[in-house]
């Protein structure tokens, strides 16, 4: 292989390892927004069942 064409194979190999690595974080981020979205979900379901409990100090009345 000529030195121009082994110039060539590299640039390539670095554009598909940068591509990889890329697409390997925006699945890592996707994945934490994911959780976190899970994790604000349940916690506003639980305020929620927490608000519609009828509260025992308003019974005394």
């Amino acid at each position: 292989m000529s030195g121009g064409a082994q110039y060539v194979v590299a640039a390539y190999a670095v554009i598909w390892f940068l591509l990889l690595a890329y697409v390997v974080v925006l699945g890592a981020r996707s994945a934490r927004v994911g959780r976190q979205v899970e994790a604000i979900s349940r916690m506003l379901d639980r305020r929620e069942q927490k608000d519609a409990e009828p509260d025992p100090a308003e019974d005394r009345t």
